[in-house]
C-alpha cells in the first residue's frame, strides 16, 4: 500500500453521508494539477471526523489529504475513452479552513502572551 499526500480542488460539492451501522463518512473528487493539458482525478473517501471537515467544504475548495492510493480506471460517459485516475482512502486532513483558524488561535495566544508580558 501507498500513502501519499495530495493536494487539489473540490471538482464537486461534497456530502457528509451515514453508513448502514450508523459511522459518518464523505466521498469527495479533487482535480489535481500535473504536468500536460489535462488535471488528474483524484476520488477519495473519508470516514468519521474527516469526513465531518471536509463535507463543510464544497466546488473549487482546496484541500489536501493524506492517506493510502490506489490507480483507478473508469469509462468516459462523453466519449467512452478509458480514463486514469487515483483514488484515496482519508487519514489526514488539511484545508484553507484550518489554517486560518490556527492562525486566529496562534495570533490570540500571542497577543494574551505580548499583554501579560507588559502586565508583568
Amino acid at each position: 500500500m501507498l500513502d501519499a499526500l495530495i493536494s487539489g480542488k473540490l471538482i464537486k460539492d461534497t456530502e457528509l453521508k451515514t453508513s448502514q451501522n450508523g459511522k459518518p463518512y464523505c466521498q469527495f473528487l479533487l482535480g489535481v494539477n500535473a504536468e500536460g493539458p489535462d488535471n488528474i482525478v483524484v476520488s477519495g473517501i473519508a470516514f468519521g471526523s474527516h469526513a465531518d471537515r471536509i463535507s463543510r467544504l464544497g466546488k473549487g475548495d482546496a484541500l489536501a489529504v493524506i492517506g493510502a492510493i490506489k490507480p483507478t480506471d473508469w469509462q468516459d460517459k462523453n466519449t467512452g475513452e478509458t480514463r486514469h485516475g487515483l483514488s484515496v482512502t482519508v487519514n489526514n486532513v488539511l484545508s484553507v479552513y484550518d489554517i486560518s483558524k490556527k492562525r486566529k488561535t496562534s495570533n490570540f495566544q500571542s497577543s494574551r502572551s505580548e499583554a501579560n508580558d507588559e502586565e508583568g
